[in-house]
């Protein structure tokens, strides 16, 4: 079977299919009245559509209805589904997906993100941490502090490196973004076009596109520059500018004292400091946290691939794997190694279990249903109806700290114990397929 993998950061999301195709998307999504369009073409649309433009919903993952009416997304999950979707038509359709999750994502989000690739049209055989599978394939040793930036947070994740690498914690800086950052240096490059041009490329819809477009250009080019000459055109004629990199890390010096602080409480002993590409791509990082190292672009995804025998598992019944060999596993000796107790992903509190959790929701066709004391399950044309309370041929009853099913009808399969069923397993209704979830 073909074998992809995904790593999940929604400053972009990585997808190498197994002929080594990488796929990067933002994660950006746009409502349209055709369906959601999500990655780089939602992104050049950002801004031209506010109202119809998202870009939380891999860190906010949740079943929450939307502030806004689409017949094509009730909640982020939609989002987040409909860019997976994507993802998996670029890299080839690609039978089965290994996922690299930041250590941000908590057991609810799991969950959801395995409810939603049960609805999609291939199976998730792999959950493992992306800091541990980029720095296993480092020749760092000891404890180490791992940085990765997101597009809302920066996560940064503490790793015991002994035969394998474990992770031992997870800190979460919230609002020390990407967009955070690209944030505050748009506004003060549009300031410097206001003093000199008294030009506000942020105050239309097009001007600010075009300056967030342009904007990863031009940080790019202070990484190796002090200054640059930046140019936007506008109704009223070609505006260009000199930027300096002093002037652009002042605006930022707030959010880079955070990372700092929090860098100091964490390495206490000399730890070695591994910064992942995106962070290592910020202007002045080098001035503000060195001495680091810095992991490539495919780090994680090639931790995953020298690891895929280990991280390979069950797709009814997965662990979220927080530890792996240091050295890449030999084909032939890789159930050898994953049967030891150092490799084995036994329930943890780093660990999910598909089965393990009580199920509180039903996911029908993208939607979540909440099953509360009893929801039952009608018929209606081509689709299915649910509603709480008595009636229904089939329906699902809480019963203490299970979720129990009652019919009397052939046309309903399942997979699972009817009499406790658990967040991930599945019912069969005349063909239609109803997935089990926990939503905490």
């Amino acid at each position: 079977m073909s074998v992809a993998i995904i790593e999940l950061n929604d400053a972009g999301i990585c997808c190498v299919n197994d002929r080594g195709d990488l796929t990067v998307s933002p994660g950006y999504a746009l409502l349209t009245p055709e369906g959601i369009t999500t990655g780089e073409a939602a992104l050049q649309r950002a801004y031209l559509e506010p109202q119809q433009s998202f870009n939380q919903y891999w860190w906010q993952l949740n079943l929450s209805p939307l502030a806004v009416t689409s017949k094509h997304a009730r909640h982020y999950a939609d989002m987040a589904y409909a860019q997976l979707l994507a993802l998996h038509r670029d890299s080839g359709h690609p039978e089965q997906v290994v996922f690299a999750v930041p250590g941000s994502f908590d057991r609810g989000q799991l969950s959801i993100l395995l409810g939603l690739v049960k609805a999609s049209p291939f199976e998730a055989t792999g959950l493992v941490d992306a800091a541990v599978a980029a720095a296993s394939r480092s020749d760092a040793t000891g404890t180490l502090v791992h940085l990765d930036i997101q597009l809302h947070q920066t996560v940064i994740t503490r790793l015991e490196v002994t035969q394998q690498i474990e992770r031992t914690g997870v800190e979460i800086i919230s609002n020390v973004g990407l967009k955070a950052f690209h944030d505050l240096w748009a506004q003060q490059i549009a300031n410097q076009f206001i003093r000199q041009y008294r030009y506000d490329p942020l105050h239309t819809a097009a001007g600010e596109q075009q300056l967030y477009n342009r904007l990863p250009v031009w940080l790019s080019a202070l990484q190796g520059q002090a200054e640059i000459t930046a140019e936007l055109d506008s109704p009223q004629g070609h505006y260009r500018l000199v930027l300096t990199r002093t002037e652009l890390l002042a605006s930022s010096a707030s959010r880079f004292q955070l990372l700092q602080s929090k860098l100091s409480d964490l390495k206490t002993n000399g730890e070695t400091l591994l910064l992942s590409h995106r962070a290592a791509q910020l202007p002045g990082i080098r001035e503000q946290l060195a001495p680091f190292a810095t992991l490539d672009e495919s780090a994680a995804i090639t931790g995953c691939r020298h690891h895929l025998e280990v991280i390979i598992g069950d797709p009814e019944n997965l662990h979220f794997i927080t530890r792996l060999p240091c050295k890449p596993v030999a084909t032939g000796t890789a159930t050898a190694a994953a049967s030891e107790q150092t490799y084995e992903p036994e329930p943890q509190p780093d660990t999910l279990s598909k089965a393990s959790a009580a199920a509180t929701h039903l996911l029908y066709r993208h939607r979540a249903y909440a099953i509360g004391n009893r929801l039952a399950i009608t018929r209606d044309g081509d689709q299915l109806r649910f509603t709480h309370g008595v009636g229904g041929d089939c329906c699902l009853i809480r019963e203490q700290d299970s979720v129990q099913l009652r019919t009397a009808s052939a046309a309903v399969t399942v997979e699972g114990d009817p009499t406790d069923l658990r967040a991930g397993d599945s019912l069969q209704i005349d063909g239609d397929q109803l997935d089990l979830i926990e939503v905490t």
